[in-house]
C-alpha cells in the first residue's frame, strides 16, 4: 500500500452505494464511520461541482474530530490532493478546481442553520446537535444527509428516524448502518484488544458493539395498565403539530392522586375539523375540560364546534413546573404505543460543571425529542391543577 493511497473499510462501499436521502452511521469507538464518510464526500467533490457541509456540535469538537480526520486521512491522499485548489483555514473551507466546496462549520442557533444551501450535509457526532439545528440545515440539503454518532443513549435520531412509523416524516427515507471496531481492518491489534477488554457491560455494548446504550435520566415513570377503572371523570389535552410535528390528543382520567392516560390522536398537521370529531367521539361535551396548546384560530374554530377548548396555562418556567406537577401524581397509561415511545426517550439534558468537571442535570429535557403526547399531558395536568387559582 502506498503512503498516499486512500484506504477504506467495508463501510465505505455501503455508504457509496446507498441511495437513501438520510444515512445513519451508528457505531462504536474506532469503527471508522467518520473517516469512511469523509472519504466518500471527498471523492464526490472531485467528480462534479457540489457543495458539502460538515457540521459539528462546536468548532473545537469539529477541529479535533471531523476536520482533523479530513486533513489527515483525505486531503493529502492521491486522487484528492491534486483536485484541491486551496484551503481557507479561517473559514475551514476546501475549494476544488472544479468549483466544489467542502466547508466545516457549527451552528449555535437554529436560525443560523437556515442560511445557505448545499448538496450534501454530514452531521458529525449528531447526538451533540439539537434537532432544530439539524432540521433547518437538512431541509436545505438537496441530495443526501449523513449523520454519525456513538449510541450512548437514545436521542432524536431514534425518535424521529429509527422509531418512525408509516406517515411519519422520515419513515422509509433512511438507511442505518451499525458498525464497531471489528469492521475497521486498519486498526492495530492492541487497539482491538483494548476495546474488547472493556469491563463495564454498558460501555462494552456502546463502544465495542455500537449498540444503543441504556437510557439514564428518564423524566417520567409511567406504568402501563391493561384497563382504566370505569366511571372516572376525564378531560382532554391537546398539542397542535405544525410542519414536522404531530398533533396529539390525550384523554386524561383522574382519581385522587392517580392519573390515567389514553392516546386518541397522533398525526402530522392540524385538522381542526378532525380534532373536533375525535373529541366528540370520545365523550367530549360542552362542559368537558379541554386544555391545549396556544392557537387562537384553532381555539375559535373548536369552540364554534361545541368543544370547550381552553388554552393551557403558560408562563416563566412553565415547562419544568408542568413536569414537576405531572410527577406529583401516580401516572398510568393504556393502549398508547406512541406515548410509550415518547416516554422511553424523554430524558433530562446533561451538562458539565465547569468547576468540578462532573456531569450534571440541566433540569430541562433533551432538545428535539418527540414529546407531543407528553406536552398534551403536561398542558392538561398543569392547567387543571391551577384552575381554582384563576377561576
Amino acid at each position: 500500500m502506498k503512503a498516499n493511497e486512500l484506504t477504506t473499510g467495508p463501510l465505505f462501499t455501503k455508504i457509496a452505494e446507498c441511495k437513501s436521502k438520510y444515512i445513519i452511521l451508528q457505531g462504536g469507538k474506532w469503527s471508522s464511520k467518520t473517516v469512511n464518510t469523509l472519504i466518500h464526500l471527498g471523492l464526490l467533490a472531485t467528480k462534479s461541482k457540489v457543495t458539502i457541509t460538515v457540521v459539528g456540535s462546536t468548532i473545537p469538537n469539529l477541529k479535533k474530530g471531523a476536520l482533523r480526520d479530513f486533513q489527515n486521512h483525505v486531503a493529502p491522499k492521491d486522487g484528492i490532493k491534486e483536485r484541491i485548489r486551496s484551503y481557507n483555514s479561517s473559514e475551514r473551507t476546501y475549494h476544488f478546481y472544479n468549483g466544489s466546496i467542502i466547508e466545516f462549520t457549527s451552528y449555535t442557533t437554529a436560525l443560523e442553520a437556515t442560511s445557505g444551501k448545499r448538496d450534501y450535509a454530514f452531521f458529525n457526532e449528531v447526538n451533540g446537535i439539537s434537532y432544530e439545528i439539524f432540521y433547518n440545515c437538512a431541509i436545505s440539503t438537496n441530495k443526501q444527509v449523513f449523520m454519525d454518532y456513538n449510541p450512548t443513549a437514545p436521542f432524536f435520531v431514534h425518535s424521529k428516524f429509527i422509531n418512525s412509523k408509516p406517515g411519519d416524516q422520515y419513515y422509509g427515507k433512511y438507511t442505518r448502518f451499525i458498525t464497531d471496531h471489528r469492521h475497521n481492518p486498519f486498526l492495530n491489534k492492541e487497539k482491538h484488544d483494548e476495546i474488547e477488554s472493556i469491563s463495564d457491560p454498558e460501555k462494552f455494548r456502546v463502544y465495542a458493539r455500537g449498540l444503543t446504550g441504556k437510557v439514564e435520566g428518564l423524566i417520567f415513570n409511567f406504568k402501563q395498565i391493561d384497563k382504566i377503572p370505569e366511571g372516572l371523570p376525564f378531560g382532554f389535552g391537546i398539542d397542535f403539530g405544525y410542519n414536522h410535528d404531530k398533533t396529539a390528543i390525550v384523554k386524561v382520567y383522574f382519581d385522587k392522586r392517580n392519573r390515567y392516560y389514553e392516546e386518541l390522536y397522533y398525526k402530522v398537521g392540524v385538522d381542526t375539523n378532525e380534532i373536533a370529531e375525535v373529541l366528540k367521539a370520545n365523550g367530549c361535551v360542552t362542559n368537558s375540560i379541554v386544555w391545549g396548546d396556544h392557537d387562537k384560530n384553532a381555539s375559535v374554530y373548536l369552540r364554534s364546534k361545541g368543544i370547550p377548548f381552553r388554552m393551557a396555562r403558560k408562563g416563566p418556567n412553565s415547562l419544568t413546573a408542568s413536569i414537576s406537577k405531572v410527577n406529583e401524581y401516580n401516572n398510568f397509561y393504556y393502549n398508547s404505543p406512541n406515548l410509550e415511545n415518547e416516554l422511553s426517550t424523554y430524558i433530562w439534558a446533561q451538562g458539565v460543571d465547569l468547576v468540578t468537571g462532573n456531569e450534571i442535570s440541566l433540569n430541562v429535557p433533551v432538545d428535539g425529542m418527540s414529546d407531543d403526547l407528553l406536552a398534551s399531558i403536561r398542558y392538561f395536568v398543569y392547567s387543571h391543577s391551577l384552575r381554582t387559582a384563576y377561576e
